[in-house]
């Protein structure tokens, strides 16, 4: 069923896409083009830096709010971090209140990162080696995508996803005994975890 006939009817129904259609259009009628960041709050700034650094590849790109200049001016503590082509922008709440936690079972919301497939599998065996939890990888039926997910220290949701033909065992996302992805038991302590 097209996009525009689901439309037409005045209710969603499910959609199939065709394989390898993800990448094969990315136009827009308002320009759009892609993400450039999105923000994540943190209570602990300095172990998220910490986190996407050494956990997620990620590199510096601009730090403001540590200097007595920026504090001065009242500018919070905030950080972008590339990783691949997209920014990160993590900032310590004003009111100090968070809205990502650990105990969180819902699935929104949650960043994800596009990966080669033998990159999903190299990725899976690293941070479980880390200690880090991760559940996965997981086959979405009626689209072509793999995915695994796993949390950052404070409970911020992240999955890692291929659109390329995946050869090895991946689970079905809501098939019996293995239903959604398993937020609760993904929460741990890094860097204080057990290797």
């Amino acid at each position: 069923m097209s996009e525009a006939s689901t439309l037409e009817q005045g209710e969603l129904q499910n959609i199939n896409s065709v394989v390898g259609e993800r990448n094969a259009r990315s136009d827009n009628e308002f320009g759009l083009e892609s993400i450039d960041h999105f923000a994540l709050p943190t209570a602990n700034i300095e172990l998220m830096e910490r986190f996407i650094r050494e956990v997620l590849g990620g590199k510096p790109y601009y730090y403001a709010g540590f200097d007595e200049t920026d504090r001065k001016m009242g500018r919070a503590k905030h950080i972008f971090i590339r990783v691949g082509n997209v920014l990160m922008q993590c900032a310590e709440p004003s009111d100090g209140k968070m809205i990502i936690r650990k105990d969180d079972p819902n699935s929104p919301p949650h960043q994800a990162f596009l990966v080669s497939a033998a990159a999903l599998k190299s990725n899976i065996e690293r941070l479980r080696g880390l200690g880090i939890p991760v559940a996965g990888p997981y086959r979405h039926r009626g689209i072509d995508v793999v995915s695994a997910y796993f949390q950052s220290p404070e409970g911020h949701k992240l999955e890692i996803c291929t659109w390329e033909p995946y050869e090895g065992e991946a689970l079905m996302t809501g098939a019996p005994g293995v239903g959604v992805v398993p937020w609760l038991s993904l929460a741990h302590d890094w860097p204080n975890t057990k290797r």
